[in-house]
Order: structure tokens, then sequence, then C-alpha cells
């Protein structure tokens, strides 16, 4: 799938309501859909494939010669969608290119980017084609990002995953530790602190601090809530300890992260970055 997204030319983007279902297609060219489901849901009908996406999810297929939207008879779907075209490729090429991928539930950020496609609209020029193409092809990387990760997460012990969950669902509690995390899995300590730096890659202590620090953050920039309201609800012991973390971990204090809404400088404007020319 990488590889195909280098031949897609000209994205578009749209949204229908089905109120009682219906049929699109179908497509009798290479095409590929990005398609998020609102309400209702959607069989994408391919020569290879039928892919169901479901209300509050995401799916992607593509088609060599041909492609259908298949919207259930009786129910109201309403459906937003990215697509591009594809040059005509050899069945075995574009087998060896065509990773199929699960749904996966509809993120803020692939919402976000399929809304501002379709505020893109349809006419043409040569800067509105080029950054609907831009938006195009963010969304889909933001769609493998997300099944990439949600195949990774497939092969994570279920066990670590409650665990993870337990964590996000719970770090405005100060007092949260490894035994608690533990004893809400279903796990011995000794295996939590493992399987988490096999399978996530840290230990869960640091993991939790994390999520604290990267909750944090977006309240910082996103909400209007007080400096200490932030560090008490993320389960931040003290200020000095809220203030040194999110320093560390973000290059700047909480009131700059907030003043610059998380602006980040670039990489070239650092007196300290050398670049070499040759």
């Amino acid at each position: 799938m990488d590889q195909l997204l280098n031949y897609v030319r000209g994205y578009s983007f749209g949204k229908m309501t089905y109120p009682n279902g219906g049929v699109f297609g179908p497509i009798l060219r290479p095409y590929l859909s990005l398609l998020t489901v609102e309400q209702g849901c959607c069989i994408m009908r391919t020569e290879d494939a039928e892919i169901l996406v479901a209300a509050g999810q995401t799916g992607v297929a593509v088609a060599n010669e041909k492609f259908e939207f298949h919207y259930r008879k009786g129910e109201c779907t309403t459906a937003i969608w990215c697509e591009g075209f594809l040059p005509r490729l050899q069945k075995l090429e574009f087998r060896q290119m065509c990773h199929g991928y699960e749904t996966v539930s509809t993120t803020q950020r692939l919402a976000q980017l399929q809304e501002i496609g379709l505020e893109a609209g349809h006419s043409s020029g040569p800067e509105l084609n080029a950054m609907r193409d831009a938006i195009g092809h963010a969304a889909l990387r933001a769609f493998l990002v997300e099944a990439h990760q949600s195949e990774a997460d497939r092969k994570i012990p279920k066990a670590i995953l409650i665990a993870r969950r337990f964590i996000k669902e719970n770090i405005s509690d100060e007092k949260l530790d490894m035994p608690t995390i533990a004893r809400n899995s279903g796990i011995t300590q000794q295996y939590l602190i493992s399987a988490f730096k096999k399978h996530i890659g840290i230990t869960p202590s640091r993991y939790l601090w994390r999520v604290r620090a990267s909750t944090a953050r977006q309240l910082l920039i996103q909400s209007g809530l007080a400096q200490s309201e932030i560090a008490f609800k993320c389960g931040f012991k003290s200020m000095p300890h809220f203030s040194r973390t999110i320093k560390k971990l973000f290059g700047m204090s909480p009131a700059e992260l907030r003043k610059d809404l998380g602006f980040t400088q670039p990489s070239d404007t650092e007196d300290s970055v050398v670049d070499t020319l040759f």
C-alpha cells in the first residue's frame, strides 16, 4: 500500500447521506478510496476483497479493475471519502503492492483531515489541486499510522493492553502505582514490568509519566485551565515536578507551551545545528 500511494493522482473528497441505503459504482478503472462512516455502514467491494466499514470507523480499499460502494438497504448511512485514481498496473504488480488493512476507529486526526479536504471543494487550479493532493496524501498516511498501530496492538498480550488502558484512565490518581496497575490487569507486578518493556519498549512507570505529560501538554494548548488544575488532573505531585517534567520532555516550560500553542522552531533555525554544504 505504501508503494501505491506514490502512484495516486488527483485526490478529491466527498460526503453523502443515503437515507435508505444504496450502491455507488461500479468504478471501472484503477481506484483508491479512504472511507469514513459517520453513521450506518458501507461495504467497499473490489475484484479481490470486501471491506465492511461501520459507524465510527475508517477503511481503505483499492481496485485495479472494479470498485463499488454498497450501503446497507433500509439503513441511513453517512460517509465521507477521500479518493484518488491510479495508473493501470499488471495484476501481479498490483497485488504485490496492495497490502490489505483492517478498518480502524476514526481518530480525531483522520476526521479533521477528511473535513479539511471537504472544505477545499471541487474547484480546480494549480495551487488548490496541489493543496488537495497534500491533504489526501496526509489522510492516507494518517490511516496507515493507525492501521500499523492496530496491527502492533494485536501482537500485544491482552493483559498489557488492559494495563495500558487502565493507566490512561487513571492518570489523575497521584497514588497510582505498579501493584495497583498489575492487580487491576490480573497479572503479577513482575510480569507487568517485563511484558511492558518487551511489547511497549519502556517500563510501565515511565509510560505512566509520559501519558501524564502528553495529556498535560494537550490541556495546556487546547484548554483554558490553570496550570495548577492541569497538574492536579494529570496526577503530578507538585507544581515544580510538573514544570520539570514538561520542560524535560518538550523543551519548553508549561507557560512557553501555552504561549506558543506547542509551536516548535524548525531545526534549521537552531544555532547548535550544523548545516554543511558540499
